[in-house]
């Protein structure tokens, strides 16, 4: 088992991500969970980062999972930031793995880019149009429709979130790379895999 801490924009960040590194590393996870907006060390989120990287060490946990939305233009400058934290903490401190990602446009953007997962989890009917990344203006927002039109609609959100994430298979993800879901599983792989 490896414990890390996970930090992203929210609830729906801490649902997804710990079974996502679960399902790239084949490892089970013990997940400490913050948002960002909780970490209160001023603005930035290289700063952000090194105050979690610190907070991680503190716990004697083996690492970081970050993460960020694109969310317009400013996913990219913010997922810069985070790099040059990680950087930055390995100059003063001994390296504790971090791994870093930027969702396209958020997390949900992963999730709705396995279908077969996203089906199997809803327990849609085969006639039930899951819209492909491309046809969609927001996943977070198709997502949350399937899973309010789904046999699944009484089931917390969060945990159907979870459900999906732990069922997807990278291998069917056709828009990984436009994501970000590709970055950021080679990132879990160099960062995460040697904890494995």
């Amino acid at each position: 088992m490896i414990r890390l801490l996970f930090v992203g924009d929210g609830e729906r960040d801490a649902a997804m991500n710990p079974p996502l590194v679960e399902v790239l590393t084949g490892s089970e996870v013990e997940a400490t969970t913050r948002a960002w907006a909780r970490l209160n060390v001023g603005k930035g989120y290289e700063r952000k980062l090194r105050f979690a990287i610190r907070q991680a060490r503190d716990e004697g946990l083996e690492g970081v999972v970050a993460t960020v939305d694109q969310d317009k233009s400013s996913g990219q400058e913010r997922l810069r930031e985070l790099k040059a934290g990680r950087t930055t903490d390995r100059e003063i401190a001994p390296p504790l793995p971090a791994a870093l990602g930027c969702a396209n446009p958020h997390a949900e953007a992963w999730l709705l880019d396995d279908v077969v997962a996203v089906r199997a989890v809803l327990k849609l009917d085969t006639d039930t149009v899951i819209p492909s990344l491309r046809k969609t203006k927001s996943p977070k927002d198709t997502l949350t429709g399937l899973i309010t039109q789904s046999r699944r609609a009484d089931v917390s959100v969060r945990q159907v979130l979870a459900e999906i994430a732990q069922g997807l298979d990278p291998a069917r993800c056709a828009h990984k790379d436009e994501t970000g879901f590709a970055a950021f599983a080679q990132d879990v792989d160099e960062e995460i895999g040697p904890l494995t």
